[in-house]
């Protein structure tokens, strides 16, 4: 019986009604664990007021001491003024007593709602959930008490503690909770003296396309390969190996505006450091890590990092994207299609005849066919030695000298411009060297175009 189980446990020890309730959680629905533990109580103050009213002896003397127990041990109210109205008992109504599994924390639940809405206040957000990593003491005492009692029905401590604070901040914040993926995730850590609070924001993922007007600079933040980052004479102390990238010059407005604390670039590919970005730009996202501004003026942003980054950088198409997004850029790169513009030096001298029969000859070897190019010599320190099969779509070839040409080349997206011009030393077959017959190699190298 239930009743009976309640009587044992308070024999023993006090708990409050928020941690009865939860002990059988599992039965009943539409109602709280608070709830739940003082009908628990009512119901058997209510039993045992039947019985001493029922006249049996044997009944009344029971029903007495139970009413005592719940008056005394269980702190609880309606026993206390039964046994105040029958005239029964000695009752300690001023007593104050700590619950065994939470001490009281349950009754103390509006500090940790201050503490929250204090962390929140300059926070700007939609949605939020409450986490919480109880102490080994508290998990252990609860866990120690359910099997001495044989309590198969009841609520943890922490799954408790995330609804009933959830609940509350619902009702103060006017914001609702989300399960899978919040805005702002709030993970308690307590112990019976004391708690502190961590805050994780969702990241925020902007989409956008750049163009790289310079040649010189990576896309991404480089750090000095000798020092990794520290400082050193070899970078100028400055822990870059590059002074600057395509993220270093566009991140700062974005981290400013959203108060991130820092973010992740993440691009469709990359072009060399010596290759511009041309056309309607690279597609990109950026991951801003811990926003405290969620609304962000996308145009303003655009504007401001256009204006202070005039012949080197542009942004367009910004909007915002998701963490699936990100992973499609990536697994989606190889499948686009690159147009290159390549000026190509000769070794020897070519006519324009003699020129335009050699574009032929590539258009015919080349043209919507498959290459083999095997990872690059100037790569193979950073990238796996395998061979990669690319797709050549077009080739467009203009004399501009007898030795320095000019190439228009669509391809798969991946594929090594450079090596596909000078073969690599044979890693890259068939190629335009090849197919020449005289050493070419790329002096500049443009990204005219991305597309799916």
């Amino acid at each position: 019986m239930i009743f009976d189980k309640v009587l044992e446990i308070y024999q023993k020890y006090y708990i409050c009604v928020h941690c009865l309730g939860r002990m059988f959680s599992l039965l009943g629905t539409n109602t709280t664990n608070s709830e739940r533990g003082n009908s628990l109580l009512l119901s058997i103050t209510m039993e045992n007021h039947k019985n001493y009213l029922s006249g049996n002896d044997v009944f009344r003397n029971e029903a007495i001491n139970n009413l005592l127990l719940l008056a005394n041990n269980a702190n609880f109210i309606p026993a206390q003024k039964v046994l105040d109205n029958e005239g029964l008992g000695d009752v300690k109504t001023d007593s104050i007593q700590t619950c065994y599994l939470c001490h009281n924390i349950f009754f103390n639940i509006e500090k940790y709602t201050s503490k929250a809405i204090q962390a929140l206040e300059k926070i700007e957000f939609n949605s939020f959930l409450i986490g919480s990593k109880p102490d080994s003491q508290i998990v252990n005492q609860e866990d120690k008490f359910k099997s001495e009692f044989n309590l198969l029905e009841a609520e943890s401590f922490k799954s408790h503690f995330n609804r009933v604070l959830g609940k509350k901040l619902t009702q103060f914040l006017k914001k609702s909770p989300e399960f899978s993926n919040p805005d702002v995730l709030m993970i308690y850590s307590i112990d019976y003296e004391k708690y502190s609070v961590e805050l994780r924001l969702k990241s925020i993922f902007i989409h956008g396309r750049y163009n790289k007007l310079i040649r010189g600079i990576p896309q991404t933040h480089w750090f000095c390969r000798k020092c990794m980052g520290a400082g050193c004479e070899l970078c100028d102390y400055t822990g870059k190996q590059y002074l600057m990238s395509v993220e270093d010059l566009i991140s700062p407005e974005f981290i400013n505006e959203s108060k991130a604390t820092d973010l992740k670039f993440h691009g469709a590919g990359r072009e060399d450091i010596d290759v511009r970005m041309l056309g309607s730009g690279r597609p990109f996202i950026l991951e801003l890590r811990n926003p405290k501004i969620r609304n962000l003026d996308l145009g303003k942003i655009q504007r401001k990092v256009n204006k202070s980054n005039k012949k080197k950088v542009r942004i367009c198409n910004l909007h915002y994207s998701n963490k699936k997004e990100v992973i499609r850029l990536k697994t989606e790169a190889k499948n686009t299609k690159k147009v290159y513009k390549a000026t190509v030096k000769s070794e020897s001298k070519l006519n324009k005849e003699n020129f335009n029969q050699k574009v032929i000859l590539l258009k015919n070897i080349f043209e919507n066919k498959e290459i083999h190019q095997r990872t690059p010599n100037r790569v193979s320190h950073r990238r796996s030695d395998k061979v990669r099969d690319k797709l050549i779509f077009k080739i467009e070839g203009k004399l501009i000298k007898p030795n320095i040409y000019e190439f228009i080349i669509e391809t798969q997206g991946g594929t090594y411009i450079k090596e596909l011009i000078s073969g690599d030393e044979g890693r890259t077959t068939p190629s335009f060297s090849e197919i020449f017959q005289i050493p070419l190699k790329c002096t500049e190298l443009d990204v005219l175009e991305i597309s799916a």
